[in-house]
């Protein structure tokens, strides 16, 4: 069972449990004198990573981390890229999209689950009724009608709160679908923003194939005519044809990855996957610009926001609950029973208070022997819940690796990038400066196809990098638990 201290970390919209610590007190008090009962089995090395606070209708826990000093993650994330184009495709997908369709689905059997099990607080009321005609054996009358009618109650009394502690794992279970459910809608607004910028960067190596080929034939123009004049040598032109030639083929290349690039898109937006795209302004892509982060959100604490691991504290709640149910079916149950009902051959006289019989009866089982079969059942309702505790700190702790290395990467790509753009900006220089030379026979061909390699590797450096930057940036904002609308 999960004690009042344990409630001090809860995660947020979580229901509070123990609404009334005395009736904690009186129920652990009738356990003590008749069975005992079990102690949690969330180790305190667990309830002291647990990032989460509520506010109890009795009293304001105490956090581990005040969330007053705790500045809120980055919101509204896809909104601080700038771009329209990038709204309307997280907008269509959150629609349309079969993915969380289904992890609506599982919410919706989730809360039909959390009713049922409520249920069971409740008593049971049935109602029969019958009618038969058998054929007599007497020759004065043919046929021998009977109705009855009978109605019972029963009520299991939850005299150990074991139907409180599954009532509990229910709405836990509950709680952490609807937390996965906002992670499904964060991973699918990430997964269709990366693909975006994806398709951006593809689109931008495309175009820097073309300008690339189109200077390539403007050079081998340049180059023949040379050659036809006796200026340039044959090497020259072969050397320039085959350069044209492998540039052509990486474009087609590079074209159909782009295509491939928005069919990955479209996919993710629930679309048949033409490789078109029916973007809202007629004009080449370009990355957005990135706005500047907050000091003050990027702490590893933010993590207490992010839905994943909410999930998994709710489901390692909803295992210490499952546990306590495995512990207390070892125990005694009273159930009470009643029943009212009559029976007659002439319909009519049914329900004549005169005939109507009843019975109430309240009975105490306890289980004697079965085989092991109980203890068996709470030992592994035991190790289940160890396994739910490395769960969750296997996700906490990866949580807070992954805040700390987008951070990092933040600042290294920012650095990286600044060095690659100066070395495009010499590298496009040398590139201008070589053939210019080659022209004035100051400098062999060789030379100038070295200059236009590292031109257009420091081009297409440049691209992969700001695209590396959009991706981290996603990393983070997700890392962070920051919402994306």
């Amino acid at each position: 069972m999960i004690s009042p201290a344990d409630h001090r970390f809860a995660p947020r919209n979580a229901s509070p449990i123990i609404r009334n610590y005395s009736q904690l007190g009186i129920l652990a008090a009738c356990l003590a004198l008749l069975a005992g009962c079990q102690n949690s089995l969330i180790q305190p090395e667990v309830q002291q990573q647990i990032p989460f606070a509520i506010k109890s209708e009795v009293t304001t826990t105490r956090a581990l981390v005040s969330p007053a000093s705790i500045a809120p993650p980055p919101s509204a994330w896809i909104e601080s890229f700038n771009d329209s184009q990038l709204n309307r495709w997280v907008s269509l997908a959150i629609a349309d999209s079969f993915s969380l369709a289904e992890a609506q689905a599982r919410v919706e059997a989730a809360r039909q689950n959390r009713s049922s099990t409520r249920s069971n607080l409740w008593p049971t009321l049935d109602l029969e009724l019958n009618g038969q005609r058998q054929k007599s054996t007497s020759a004065a009358i043919e046929y021998q009608d009977t109705a009855s009618v009978s109605a019972g109650v029963a009520w299991e009394i939850d005299l150990w709160g074991k139907l409180s502690n599954s009532r509990d794992s229910a709405d836990f279970l509950w709680q952490a679908e609807q937390a996965r459910f906002q992670a499904s809608k964060l991973s699918l607004s990430a997964q269709i923003a990366r693909a975006w910028f994806q398709l951006i960067s593809a689109n931008q190596l495309s175009q820097l194939l073309e300008e690339r080929t189109s200077n390539l034939t403007t050079n081998l123009d340049i180059i023949q005519s040379g050659y036809r004049q006796g200026i340039n040598s044959a090497l020259d032109v072969y050397l320039a044809q085959s350069d044209v030639s492998n540039e052509s083929s990486n474009l087609v290349q590079q074209l159909a990855t782009e295509k491939n690039s928005v069919r990955q898109l479209q996919l993710l937006l629930g679309q048949y996957p033409s490789g078109t795209l029916d973007l809202e302004e007629n004009k080449a892509l370009g990355f957005p610009s990135l706005a500047p982060l907050n000091s003050a959100q990027l702490l590893s604490q933010n993590v207490r926001h992010r839905p994943d691991l909410q999930a998994s504290y709710l489901e390692l709640l909803a295992s210490d609950k499952d546990l306590a149910v495995a512990h207390k079916n070892r125990f005694p149950s009273f159930r009470l029973t009643g029943s009212v009902g009559d029976s007659s051959d002439a319909l009519k006289s049914l329900l004549d208070s005169s005939s109507l019989a009843w019975n109430l009866l309240g009975g105490l089982s306890q289980p004697l022997f079965a085989g092991g079969k109980l203890k068996a059942l709470e030992l592994q309702q035991q190790a289940i819940v160890q396994q739910k505790e490395q769960q969750y700190l296997t996700v906490l702790h990866n949580a807070f690796n992954e805040v700390e290395q987008s951070i990092t990467n933040e600042s290294a790509l920012k650095q990286q990038l600044q060095l690659v753009e100066a070395s495009k900006n010499y590298a496009e220089a040398a590139k201008d400066l070589a053939f210019e030379e080659y022209r004035q026979g100051l400098q062999s061909y060789t030379s100038v196809l070295e200059a236009q390699r590292r031109a257009f590797g420091a081009q297409n450096t440049v691209i992969s990098i700001r695209n590396q930057l959009l991706q981290n940036r996603i990393n983070l904002y997700l890392a962070l638990g920051g919402d994306h609308q």
